[in-house]
Order: structure tokens, then C-alpha cells, then sequence
């Protein structure tokens, strides 16, 4: 029996495709070529046309080969049982005349053809190949009728998503061959692929926005008739968005207030207004209007306050809501308010002249900052002249703020600055602040050849290790290192033992030395110098290798306790010292002596002394006094003994001054006009006080107005009115400082509506009576001014006039005022408004 063997597939270019079939072993070594399948590839015609589907057998012999056949079936894959045969080898199974087989005498060729091609013709087609038993090829040809691209509905389609959502619209057009979709957008570019066309079936939008809203087309095209479209309008709903141009309105009390909120959403949106969660009616002093934006796009909201009181001032919001969410927006309704100062800089602003002009430098800014309704504008003076910063590009204002900057400053630019904020309603001023810039530490030994000396200590005995003196600003400070060398670096440590400490001066004292001391090639002292502006800075004094040595007299007082050294003193603070309140303040108390002397502390009336504020460092040597207060004052003790001899002590005393400190900050006011203010500035200082109060900038004199009363810390205002508003300011002033605070006074004027209310009116005019008396007094000052000066000119025209008919000259006339013409008009003017203070006093009564 001939044994068969499959040939892997292969696929030929041209009008058919072709399949190695299974040969006769013996037939295939004496084969001139490969014997294969030829069949149709996919097949395309038009309607009522007939079709030839081709498939064949060429370059073999079958007639060996038993149970050969070749058949056709329609297949429909996505329903199976919808297939069915249509033939085997040249007989047709099916009943009527829709297909026949073209089978060539004496070839292996068995075509199938389909009469008047019909859309239910379309599909796919099997030519099956069967050599016996289970050796069987099958062929599929698809086949298709030619079609213009197509939809099934021709509607335009509404498509309505949500912000935030993800869409996919798929568009599948018929129509063969198959169509190229493209999409577009009218009128707008395609959101996420940009351009106007995208290529696709799918048209895919991660992330929905309210601006991706619109009209989308579909093209079909596939070069058959005209390209087919569906359109699709895309619909987005969004919850409310709520803009308000104003976040903040200032008004003054009875000026008229409005307040504007624009909403955008889809579905419309519900709007109201809110104040303190009460809902907005309307009324008569409140007013509510809302108008359509252009295209229905939204709408505007306007909430109206006819004249603001008291009760109108504080926080509205504009709520709107809709199927999709809410949202609001908040409006504060604020009253106007003069500057009130809340942030400055200290009274020295430092800068590195070397570094500012770093390419990658900050500038130096000096801080102003400040609050008032309108918000306020800012200038500055320097060395009191205004500083004109326009004018010089190194100059700027932080924006939001009444910050200085100040780019690559110079000595030039060094100074007292001041600081001052206004609105309409007043002004503050700030605290002076000295721009400086900061100086190299200079050490005495500068000038030395080499900054490395080297020392000898007698073992066992103390020893002070100095520093050279250090100068510079800010002033420096001194500490001692101990450089170690490693392998790759050099390595500090800060020196701490309960042998050695280090004095405010620099001075290193040892209570006596050890072997331990000697640096040899361990490790060097090096003293170094830092300042506040910039502590991690160092400078290097000196360097110091120490050798011990065994002491002069013979005596090693380390080995032999008959001979150790009793405690004593080497260095302490001066018998009275002036501590400054609030800040933290220390007490030296170092003893020598071998053993190392223990050192404790108290207060010499016995007083118990806080925990919590008073510490001890350097092993008991200093006493720390955190946030000092004027009760630490008196004397205190500290005791050292190392168990050698008697113990040593040395009393302290300790005074403690304080620069005027609040005790209360001084607190802004809002009254009804005609009330009583007092502003109290309450100060704690030592030494003598000295206060003085600035309104908007100017200091207050204290004979300057008959309603306010300057009384040492207090500043009382009676009757206030509108004219009252403002920025006031205290400056608590003694030998030792200052404290300078500020606040803001707003007054609700009254209601003079009906012709006023309570007699209100003749409180107005006893006040209008009393300015008009003060201007009567300054007319008759006036007026006797020119007196005088008439009598002078009078004299001195005669004297010229004399000298004029002497000398033959003709004298110039000139038509002067007489003193009765010029007088008139100011006496008048007094007494007509002494008259209309009368008729107004009597309306009024």
C-alpha cells in the first residue's frame, strides 16, 4: 500500500492560491514538480452577476489514490448550523439551478459556479480536497458583492455623556470592500488626537470635558460611489461651575454693595444666595437679578445691598445646583478698613556683600506685609527721604505684598528703611529696619606669619588655652575644635570634657592637665569664629599643637593625692550682671583644681529655682536662664569643691531690665458713630515709659483736638465720626527699647434718614458750632496778621513815594484793596455761617 505525506501550505501571488497536497512515495521521486491545489482567493462581483469559484488538482496522478473527491459547502462560521454542502466532485446536492460544476474532461478541476449572485450568495465558501481516509485539504474562498459604503439609519443620533466619563463611539459602516472610517469634528479640532480627521473606527475620549461637546461625523469611504456619513451630536453635562469675579468687596457703611456670580452648568442650574446658610429672599434694601449669557451658556447673578450696615457686612455665598452635583462660590462683604501692618522684619536685615552678587543669588528682601480693606498700596523711605524704587532695576515690591527686593545690593544701598501702607481710609507705618551688610572676621594675629603655634602645659596643673581676638559684624563668637586627622579628611569635634570648658571670651580653661592633652599626631585645637547671620560659617584663629610636660617645681600632683590642687577660681561673670527679659541668659562659673571640682548652684534667698528655665551646661559650669523674668532677679551662688581643702563659692548678683513688652496687643475697634473709644496701650517695662500715638502715620499732639484725650498708655476719642477712621498706633517707648503696635478704628455712621434719630442732628451741630468757633478765632489771627501787614505796606509806600518826588521820578499807582474791602469777606463769611447754624439749630428744634 503507497504511503502519503502532507506538504506544508503555500501561498501563490496571482488570481489563485494553492495547497501541497499528499503524493505517492513513489510517484514523488520520479515528479519533474510538486504536485499542488490551486483554488479562487477572495472574490468580488457584482449583483445578478455569475461567479466561477475555481479549485483543482494539478501536477499529480490520482487514479491510484482511493476515495479521491473534491466537494463545496457555504460555511457561516458565527451560526454553524447554518452551513450546508453544495456538491461532490460534479454533482450538484442541492434541488435547483442556483449552482453548477464545471468539471474538465481528464483534470482534477471541479469549479463551482454560482448563477445571478444575490446579497444571501454572499460569504464564504469551502473546496475540500479529499484523498482518502482521514487525508483531506480544505480551501475557503470568501465572496463578496461590490457596494458603495452605507448606513443602516441616516438620522443625525444624540449622544448625552457626563463630565469625567470615558466614551467609545464605534462606528462599522457596510458596504464591501470594506470601507476607511475617518472622523471629524465640525468646525473644531478633535479632542486628545488633535488635527481635524482621525482614521479610525473607533473614536475613543478617556476623559470627557465639557468642551469636547459637539458635532462629530463618520465618513465611510471605499472608492465605490459616494463616501457614506453618520453624524452624531455629542452632549456633555456638567455639574454648576460658579465664577465670581470678586472674591472680596469692600464698602464703607451706607454705600451701596453689589456682588456679581456667573453659572455655567448643563442642565440649568437652580441659583440662590446665601448668607451665614439663611437664604437670600430679596427685600427692600436687597436686591436679586439674573441675566442669560449669549447662547444660553449660563447665567449672571447680581445680588444688590442698597446701603450696607452693619449686619450686611460678612460672608455670601452663591450656591447653584443641578442634576449633576453642587457648587458655590463664597463672597466676602467687607467693611473698608485703614492698613494694619502684620508682618516686618526684625530691626536688622544682613546680607553677605560677596555672595549677593553670585549669579545664582536671592535677592535681599525686606518685609512689609499688611492688611486693609481696599487693599493697601506700599512706599518707602530711606534715611527719611521717599524711595523712589521705580527708578532703579535692582529695586522690586513682591507681588501681593509690600515686601523690598533688592538684587545685587551694594554699601550704597545700606540704611533705615521705612515702611508704609495706605488706602483710602488711612495709613501705617512700619517699624525702621537697617539694611547692612555683614563683614569678614578680622582676628589680632592676622598679620602673623602662620597661624599654628605650638604650647607647652605642666601635667597635672591648669592651663588656659586664648584665642586672638576676633572682630566683624554682627559680632562673632568663638569655639574650639578638635581637628583630627584621618585617612582621606580632617575631622572636628567640638570639644566637651568635664575638664575643659571655653568662656564667652574664647579662652579654653583646663582644671589641670592630662596626658590625654597632648595633640602629638592625634589631633590639633583650633579655635574658630562664627557670627548669627551665618553660625555653620567658620573661621579658622589659630591652631594649637600642645605638648605636656612634667611640672617646673618637681611635684607630679596627678599621682600623689598629698599634693592635688584645692579648687579655685579661673573664671566667672562680674559681680552684677544685667540680664534682658525674655530672652535666655547664662552665668559662667569655671573653677580649676585636680580632682575636677564639682560646681553647684542657688539662689542666696533661697528661692527654689524653675526646672524648667534654669539649666545647667558644661558639665555644671554655666547656669542657663531660658525666657528670663523681671522676678529672676537677685543674687545667686555657685559652689565648687573637688574634696581638696575648702570648698570655694562666688556670688552673682543679677539684675534684669525689660524693654516695653504688650501685655495685650493693642485690639482694632468698630463703634457706631457718636460712641467713646479708648485704646489702651498696655505696656511692661522697666524704667520709665514714655508713650506717644500716631494716627495714619502722624504723631498725635496731645493739644491737638478737643475730642481726643492723650493720658499716659491710654488714647480716648469722644464722639467719634467718620473723620475718627483709621490707623492708630502706639509707641511704648523706655532707656532700654521699644514696642510699637497698631490698630485699625471703623465707624458705622449713623442713620440720618427721617431727619436723624435721638437728636442726632444737634449733636452735629454743637459739633459744626465748635469748628466754627475755632475758625472764627483763626480769621481774627488772620486778620490782625493783615492789619500789620497793611500798616508796613502803607508806611513803606510812603517812604517810596518820597523818594520818588525827590528824584523826579513818576511814581507807579497801583489799585490796592483798601483794608475795609479785604476784611469784609472773611467777616462775612463767619457770620453767614454763624447764621445758618442758627436757622439749622432752630429746624432742628
Amino acid at each position: 500500500m503507497s504511503r502519503l505525506t502532507l506538504i506544508s501550505l503555500c501561498l501563490l501571488a496571482g488570481a489563485a492560491g494553492s495547497l501541497a497536497v499528499p503524493t505517492k512515495r513513489e510517484a514523488t521521486a520520479e515528479a519533474e514538480t510538486q504536485p499542488k491545489i490551486t483554488y479562487s482567493k477572495e472574490t468580488l462581483t457584482k449583483d445578478g452577476e455569475e461567479v466561477k469559484l475555481d479549485c483543482a488538482v494539478v501536477g499529480v496522478d490520482l487514479d491510484g489514490v482511493e476515495d479521491f473527491g473534491v466537494s463545496w459547502s457555504k460555511i457561516d462560521e458565527e451560526n454553524p448550523t447554518n452551513s450546508f454542502p453544495i456538491s461532490a466532485n460534479d454533482k450538484i446536492l442541492l434541488f435547483g439551478t442556483k449552482y453548477t460544476i464545471d468539471h474538465p474532461a481528464d483534470s482534477y478541476q471541479y469549479s463551482l459556479v454560482i448563477k445571478e449572485v444575490s446579497e444571501e450568495d454572499t460569504g464564504k465558501y469551502r473546496c475540500t480536497v479529499n484523498f482518502g481516509g482521514d487525508q483531506k485539504i480544505n480551501a475557503e474562498v470568501p465572496v463578496h458583492i461590490q457596494k458603495a459604503p452605507y448606513f443602516t439609519d441616516d438620522f443625525t443620533k444624540t449622544l448625552t455623556v457626563t463630565e469625567g466619563d470615558a466614551i467609545s463611539i464605534d462606528c462599522q459602516p457596510g458596504g464591501w470592500p470594506k470601507p476607511d472610517v475617518y472622523w471629524e469634528r465640525l468646525g473644531q479640532e478633535l479632542p486628545y488626537y488633535g488635527g481635524k480627521f482621525f482614521k479610525s473606527n473607533q473614536l475613543d475620549i478617556p476623559l470627557i470635558e465639557r468642551d469636547h461637546e459637539g458635532h462629530y461625523v463618520c465618513y465611510a469611504d471605499n472608492d465605490i460611489g459616494d463616501p457614506a456619513n453618520s453624524h452624531i451630536i455629542l452632549e456633555v453635562q456638567f455639574a454648576p461651575e460658579v465664577v465670581v469675579e470678586e472674591k472680596q468687596v469692600f464698602a464703607a457703611p451706607s454705600d451701596p454693595v453689589k456682588m456679581a456670580c456667573t453659572v455655567f452648568a448643563k442642565p440649568s442650574a437652580d441659583i440662590a444666595w446665601y448668607k451665614d446658610d439663611q437664604a437670600i429672599l430679596g427685600g427692600a434694601n436687597m436686591k436679586i437679578s439674573k441675566v442669560e449669557l449669549e447662547e444660553g451658556k449660563g447665567f449672571t447673578t447680581t445680588l444688590s445691598i442698597g446701603e450696607a450696615s452693619a449686619e450686611n457686612f460678612g460672608s455670601y455665598s452663591c450656591r447653584a445646583v443641578n442634576a449633576i452635583g453642587k457648587t458655590e462660590q463664597t463672597i466676602e462683604v467687607r467693611m473698608k478698613s485703614a492698613p494694619l501692618i502684620v508682618k516686618q522684619s526684625r530691626s536688622e536685615v544682613l546680607y553677605d556683600l560677596e555672595k549677593t552678587n553670585l549669579r545664582d543669588a536671592l535677592p535681599v528682601v525686606i518685609e512689609c506685609e499688611a492688611e486693609g480693606h481696599p487693599t493697601p498700596d506700599f512706599r518707602w523711605t530711606k534715611n527719611g527721604a521717599q524711595l523712589v524704587w521705580q527708578a532703579d532695576p535692582r529695586f522690586s515690591l513682591e507681588d501681593g505684598t509690600g515686601n523690598l527686593l533688592i538684587s545685587d545690593p551694594t554699601m550704597d544701598d545700606n540704611g533705615l528703611y521705612q515702611c508704609f501702607a495706605y488706602n483710602e481710609l488711612g495709613t501705617a507705618v512700619g517699624d525702621p529696619v537697617y539694611l547692612l551688610n555683614t563683614t569678614r572676621i578680622e582676628f589680632s594675629n592676622n598679620k602673623d606669619n602662620t597661624d599654628l603655634y605650638p604650647v607647652e602645659a605642666e601635667l597635672g596643673r591648669p592651663y588656659k588655652l586664648s584665642c586672638p581676638e576676633a572682630t566683624g559684624y554682627p559680632k562673632p563668637s568663638l569655639n574650639w575644635v578638635k581637628a583630627i586627622a584621618r585617612e582621606s579628611q580632617i575631622e572636628l569635634e567640638f570639644v566637651s570634657d568635664e575638664r575643659i570648658v571655653a568662656d564667652p571670651d574664647g579662652n579654653l580653661w583646663f582644671t589641670h592637665i592630662t596626658e590625654d592633652d597632648a595633640t602629638a599626631d592625634k589631633f590639633k585645637y583650633m579655635c574658630l569664629g562664627s557670627t548669627e547671620f551665618e553660625p555653620a560659617d567658620y573661621s579658622i584663629a589659630s591652631t594649637i599643637e600642645l605638648s605636656v610636660v612634667s611640672p617646673a617645681d618637681g611635684n607630679v600632683n596627678s599621682e600623689e593625692h598629698s599634693v592635688n590642687v584645692e579648687t579655685f577660681s579661673m573664671y566667672t561673670s562680674p559681680e552684677t550682671v544685667t540680664f534682658q527679659a525674655e530672652q535666655e541668659n547664662t552665668l559662667w562659673c569655671i573653677y580649676g583644681g585636680e580632682p575636677v571640682p564639682s560646681v553647684e548652684w542657688r539662689r542666696t534667698d533661697g528661692e527654689e529655682m524653675d526646672k524648667e528655665r534654669f539649666v545647667t551646661r558644661n558639665f555644671g559650669r554655666t547656669l542657663v536662664v531660658k525666657d528670663t523674668m523681671l522676678s529672676d532677679a537677685g543674687e545667686y551662688e555657685c559652689r565648687s569643691s573637688n574634696g581638696v581643702g575648702a570648698s570655694k563659692s562666688t556670688k552673682i548678683q543679677v539684675e534684669v531690665e525689660m524693654k516695653p513688652t504688650f501685655r495685650s496687643e493693642l485690639a482694632s475697634q468698630t463703634v457706631r458713630e457718636g460712641a467713646t473709644v479708648t485704646f489702651t496701650c498696655d505696656a511692661e517695662a522697666t524704667g520709665e515709659v514714655v508713650y506717644n500715638w500716631i494716627f495714619n502715620g502722624r504723631v498725635l499732639d496731645k493739644d491737638g483736638h478737643h475730642r481726643r484725650t492723650l493720658a499716659g498708655n491710654k488714647l480716648t476719642i469722644n464722639d467719634v465720626s467718620v473723620v475718627d477712621v483709621g490707623n492708630y498706633a502706639c509707641n511704648a517707648t523706655s532707656s532700654v527699647g521699644y514696642a510699637y503696635g497698631q490698630a485699625v478704628l471703623n465707624v458705622i455712621p449713623m442713620d440720618r434718614s427721617a431727619g436723624g434719630v435721638g437728636g442726632g442732628s444737634c449733636g452735629g451741630i454743637s459739633e459744626l458750632k465748635k469748628e466754627i468757633s475755632a475758625l472764627r478765632e483763626t480769621v481774627d489771627t488772620m486778620h490782625n496778621l493783615l492789619q500789620e501787614h497793611f500798616s508796613v505796606s502803607q508806611h513803606n509806600h510812603e517812604k517810596l513815594h518820597k523818594i520818588a518826588e525827590s528824584m523826579g521820578v513818576p511814581e507807579i499807582v497801583q489799585d490796592d484793596m483798601t483794608q475795609e474791602e479785604e476784611e469784609m469777606p472773611k467777616v462775612e463769611a463767619v457770620e453767614q455761617a454763624e447764621e445758618e447754624v442758627t436757622t439749622e439749630e432752630t429746624a432742628s428744634a
